[in-house]
């Protein structure tokens, strides 16, 4: 079941990074997509995933604009991304709790969002292309993911004794038949981490693109501030 919800997930990851492909690499989009039905494992599935995401968020020569927002905003997510690292490694291995806070998760969401808005902001400052915020907001959404996951592997796997007491692995480790609580929660990362990417990535396509606006209203207002100043 886990492996059939894998495979879903990464074939609508692979569709996602076609469609935001130019239309010259959409062909090759669609090839990748096929070639996902001869995957043997996950590990095949991700390349697949990471490769049609890398040729759509690096579109052929010509496209500077769009490379150059990905650069940047990919640059401001590994930026945003320390304090939150930093909170994920005290909330699991410094001071550990039995189970997440609401409270917690809706500050951490409300965070990423917040980056995300910001590379649409900063994309947009930097070009007037329509589809840069765009772009930027799937960077920065995708380097945020591999992060997290990355930081959240290497926690539970460095300070396995501490995480192994928080509530919810324990229900999750009896409801899973395993023996291991090390190989549960790895193969729980696996499973979880393609659909946070796609998460990520669609939520960074939509508020990239509201970042932009809202860059664009504030650069408008400004303008109307300076032209027609209050007396």
């Amino acid at each position: 079941m886990a492996g059939d919800l894998s495979a879903a997930v990464t074939r609508r990851l692979v569709a996602l990074a076609t469609a935001a492909m130019p239309p010259s690499r959409r062909a090759w989009g669609r090839a990748m997509s096929a070639e996902l039905a001869y995957a043997r494992s996950r590990s095949e599935r991700a390349r697949l995933a990471l490769g049609a995401a890398r040729v759509a968020l690096l579109p052929p020569p010509g496209a500077a604009d769009y490379r150059g927002a990905a650069g940047r905003s990919a640059a401001l997510a590994v930026i945003a991304f320390v304090p939150l690292g930093l909170e994920v490694y005290l909330a699991n291995a410094v001071f550990p709790a039995l189970q997440d806070s609401t409270a917690g998760v809706l500050a951490m969401d409300a965070y990423l969002l917040v980056a995300l808005v910001a590379a649409g902001a900063l994309a947009r400052r930097a070009s007037a292309s329509p589809g840069a915020p765009v772009i930027a907001g799937i960077a920065a959404g995708l380097v945020l993911a591999v992060l997290g996951m990355a930081t959240f592997a290497a926690i539970d796997n460095a300070f396995l004794p501490i995480v192994s007491h928080q509530q919810g692995n324990i229900d999750g480790f009896r409801e899973s038949g395993m023996t291991s609580m090390r190989a549960y929660i790895n193969s729980s990362l696996e499973a979880t981490a393609p659909g946070v990417a796609i998460v990520l990535t669609i939520a960074g396509a939509i508020f990239g693109a509201i970042g932009a606006a809202l860059a664009e209203e504030a650069t408008s207002a400004w303008s109307r501030l300076r032209r027609h100043p209050r007396p």
